[in-house]
């Protein structure tokens, strides 16, 4: 009879034993999102620069992928897929309303999804493109559309919405917060060495106008004191009229241009004709909107697209 109240008091006090650990186990898998299940973050970004820049944050932390990689983000609408994916996130990261404006129409969906959603943009000023009103309007060319939202090509607008990225991510993931602050930090250093070196460069350039395919450069003109003119708008998938085909061409005469840069995935067509008509030369020149597939860091691949500008300059 011992023996059996012996085996029994074995079995509670093993019994005992495991609910307590499960107990613990519960307990820490409410200190915080990353803590659950020991399972890392899941965020989600809109396209490249936002992948990079949270990349250049996160690091390995957490899982960081981007629903657009191929293409621009100009026109784009997200797939079923897409919308899966952000949905099935922790957080979502864009770039802005301008830009991606069907980010917009996802925020009634994800208000109760739990998603964290960080507008990367929002405490920069979007400026609308200097001359661009005096240029004439483009059929189909919506208000937005004179603004121009290509930020990340200023190494100084970079390293503010990385900063911005980071003071989000801090309050979603505490636990990470010097991690983040720290590499914001050292970003910006790196984007003002940057902006320092091109800066003398380009001072000591007599020509500093410069032609583009669509007008994705003004913050990055501004920023080194050049100037830059659109075939067509800042976005890219609108086609210029013959008004402003001409004004282009004039331009180009009139200023001496020996190089109209245009960028990867989108046809040169325009840019192609114009140049037939003046004599140029067509010149690639990424704005960054799409995965350059490569391994270089944001910063490289910026500093990659001022040594193209320079170089065409010269």
């Amino acid at each position: 009879m011992k023996q059996i109240l012996k085996h029994h008091l074995k079995k509670a006090i093993l019994l005992l034993i495991m609910v307590v650990l499960s107990l613990a186990t519960s307990m820490t898998g409410l200190q915080g999102v990353q803590a659950e299940e020991g399972k890392e973050l899941r965020i989600v970004t809109s396209f490249y620069p936002m992948y990079a820049l949270t990349k250049t944050l996160v690091g390995d932390l957490h899982d960081v992928r981007m629903i657009n990689s191929a293409n621009g983000i100009h026109g784009f609408e997200p797939s079923v897929k897409d919308v899966a994916a952000i949905q099935e996130s922790d957080i979502f990261i864009y770039h802005s309303n301008i830009l991606e404006s069907w980010a917009k129409k996802l925020m009634g969906n994800l208000k109760d999804s739990g998603v964290e959603v960080v507008e990367a943009s929002k405490g920069l000023e979007m400026e609308k493109v200097p001359g661009l009103e005096n240029l004439g309007k483009i059929k189909g060319m919506k208000e937005e559309s004179s603004y121009d939202p290509h930020t990340w090509l200023d190494p100084v607008e970079a390293a503010d919405e990385i900063q911005l990225i980071a003071d989000a991510l801090s309050k979603i993931d505490p636990d990470n917060e010097s991690t983040y602050q720290e590499r914001a930090k050292a970003f910006k250093e790196e984007a003002d060495s940057l902006v320092s070196e091109y800066q003398d460069k380009f001072n000591a350039l007599s020509n500093k106008t410069f032609v583009t395919q669509h007008t994705a450069f003004s913050y990055l003109a501004r920023r080194f004191g050049l100037e830059q003119l659109g075939i067509a708008g800042v976005s890219s998938d609108i086609e210029p009229g013959s008004k402003k085909m001409i004004e282009v061409q004039k331009f180009i005469q009139d200023h001496a241009i020996k190089t109209i840069f245009v960028e990867p995935n989108v046809s040169p067509k325009s840019a192609e004709t114009i140049a037939q008509a003046t004599g140029v030369d067509v010149q690639q020149m990424s704005p960054l909107e799409s995965d350059p597939q490569n391994d270089k860091t944001f910063l490289e691949n910026l500093r990659q697209v001022l040594e193209t500008l320079y170089e065409g300059l010269k």
